[in-house]
């Protein structure tokens, strides 16, 4: 997915949207919306690197338009981007619940996606009467009305979002390659198309366009490739733990003893799956490693719940487990850029709105998996 760092530089995406911002957003309220819906968008397609774009990008904007900036800029984009795992195609959770519990990406899109939605409202509707929101900004003259073609670049990036999504789609529903290889193909696919198309347009020079394209790839290598090598270790690693877990005498040992106690459980085993995985992130242990961990003793347990509600039910706790954990990847990177402790971000500013949205979407979840 960082392969799309390419096409955001060439594009001039950044300041387009900064450009957007200046225009239209008036006020905390709509900024926190637009911050949290930039960092949600990116995130499916950017991963990691979207924190650092939007900060970068939106960072003075927000401090124009926002008296705490801080803690407004770590709630938004941290919401923003866990809320986006839930759903997006390249993210290594969804395909590794996939992958554990054998229910496919295609059928976790759509609930995952309802539950992100409602994230995303709960977010904005927990944070709207905090003392920082209600402050107006001190307001500029600027045209009302934009036309479309001024933002068409704004659009574009829609776009690409949507052709990743339906493509994806297209290719793991034909069974042509596997979920996984769906996700990569599509990317590059819509990638190349999205670069040629930028190339071709009527106002872009080849020389500039020539220069824009050495530029992004140099970034796409400094920033795409070198971070992906840093955190390849990591992967690997989880994967060996994973494998090794999975083939050991500890792994049928846990089932066997965590079998009955878990088959009397029943429904409430899909609240416990959750909270099991957002404690065990608390110590340090990544959400990735106990997701695979608790599904395959569960999935191999043949409990009467229906495999999507446990799928949700673990995808649930992995975001919550990554906003909450002072450990997570996400937390570490904003407090970094924010100049605040991790703890700070995760426990102090997220803790209430982790807690809300684990039994709310919870509650969701058993409806979803009923109708789908």
């Amino acid at each position: 997915m960082q392969l799309f760092l390419i096409p955001v530089t060439i594009g001039n995406y950044q300041a387009t949207v900064e450009a957007f911002m200046q225009k239209h957003i008036r006020g905390p309220k709509q900024t926190f919306t637009f911050v949290m819906i930039v960092t949600h968008l990116l995130s499916s397609i950017l991963s990691m690197g979207t924190v650092a774009i939007v900060l970068s990008i939106l960072g003075d904007s927000i401090k124009r338009q926002v008296k705490d900036a801080t803690r407004f800029s770590a709630t938004a984009v941290t919401r923003g981007f866990t809320l986006g795992t839930l759903w997006a195609p390249g993210a290594a959770t969804i395909f590794l619940i996939s992958t554990v519990t054998k229910v496919g990406w295609t059928q976790l899109f759509i609930p995952c996606l309802i539950l992100g939605l409602l994230g995303l409202l709960l977010a904005y509707l927990m944070e709207y009467n905090q003392p920082y929101m209600r402050i107006q900004p001190v307001t500029t003259n600027t045209k009302q009305q934009t036309r479309f073609t001024e933002h068409a670049s704004l659009v574009s990036l829609v776009a690409a979002v949507i052709a990743l999504l339906i493509l994806s789609f297209v290719l793991m529903e034909s069974k042509v390659v596997s979920s996984m290889n769906a996700v990569t193909l599509s990317g590059l696919l819509i990638v190349l198309i999205w670069v040629t198309a930028l190339g071709l347009k009527p106002t872009t020079g080849q020389t500039a366009f020539k220069f824009a394209l050495k530029k992004a790839s140099l970034d796409y290598w400094q920033h795409g490739i070198a971070s992906g090598a840093a955190l390849a270790p990591f992967f690997v690693g989880i994967g060996t733990f994973t494998y090794g877990f999975q083939h050991s005498t500890i792994s049928s040992e846990l089932t066997h003893a965590l079998a009955p106690s878990f088959a009397h459980l029943g429904w409430l085993l899909i609240v416990l799956i959750p909270i099991i995985v957002v404690l065990v992130s608390l110590i340090g242990i990544h959400p990735l490693a106990s997701v695979a961990l608790i599904g395959k003793i569960i999935m191999t347990m043949h409990i009467a719940l229906s495999p999507l509600l446990i799928a949700l039910s673990l995808n649930i706790g992995s975001v919550v487990a990554y906003m909450l954990s002072p450990f997570a990847g996400i937390v570490m990177i904003v407090a970094t850029l924010l100049h605040v402790s991790s703890a700070t971000v995760s426990v102090r500013w997220n803790w209430q709105f982790c807690l809300i949205f684990l039994v709310l979407s919870l509650g969701v979840a058993t409806l979803l998996s009923l109708i789908f």
